[in-house]
């Protein structure tokens, strides 16, 4: 995952430059291929994740190929769905307000739903029995079936917050006006490439 990772923030970073140009240049046709370009790139992150957490689900939820500073800004897996709509070009309009309390209502659930597997992860031992239960899956005694439960409470609760921040993407979208969708979705982009970038250094920095 974290060769497809370092691939994956590359290709962003090629889509990030080609969709500021098309803004800069305001060539509208280049815009809307290029955001589509953008949407299947993030689809295929979620897709390769999916993969990773039907064999190590506490890895999906914490990512070894995050930077420490990257790991500050987890919420289930990834950034905080809500986050999205920081990104916005003002002004904001009553469609997107509607949208953004939907979202917030579903993340309190969300939320909710972690803090009761939380109380259960709280146990080294069951973390252990987790990543190998993924393994295995054979339930041979309690503590594995503990862990198969709690792992597969897990990797649900991922796919959903994973389907949460895709519909969230989609939905301001679709809410925003077609000349306001390119700049949205490249402020989002820079912002990932920047925690990127920042969470690089503060590594080399401390080698």
């Amino acid at each position: 995952m974290e060769a497809f990772f370092t691939e994956w923030v590359r290709q962003e970073e090629s889509l990030l430059s080609s969709l500021l140009a098309a803004i800069l240049s305001d060539n509208h046709a280049d815009q809307s291929r290029l955001v589509s370009l953008a949407v299947a790139h993030i689809e295929s992150y979620y897709l390769h994740k999916s993969r990773l957490a039907e064999q190590d689900v506490v890895h999906a939820f914490y990512p070894r190929y995050f930077t420490p500073f990257e790991r500050t800004f987890l919420w289930l897996g990834g950034f905080k769905p809500s986050l999205a709509f920081k990104f916005i070009p003002p002004p904001s309009s009553d469609a997107i307000t509607r949208l953004r309390r939907s979202i917030l209502a579903e993340e309190r659930d969300m939320s909710k739903q972690m803090a009761s597997l939380q109380e259960r992860l709280a146990a080294r031992e069951l973390l252990e029995a987790i990543r190998t239960s993924d393994h295995r899956r054979n339930g041979d005694n309690s503590m594995e079936r503990a862990a198969t439960e709690v792992g597969d409470g897990l990797r649900e609760l991922l796919v959903s917050a994973d389907r949460l921040r895709l519909c969230t993407l989609r939905g301001i979208m679709e809410a925003l006006e077609p000349a306001d969708v390119a700049m949205f979705v490249a402020n989002a982009m820079k912002f990932h490439l920047n925690i990127r970038r920042f969470g690089l250094q503060c590594d080399n920095r401390g080698d």
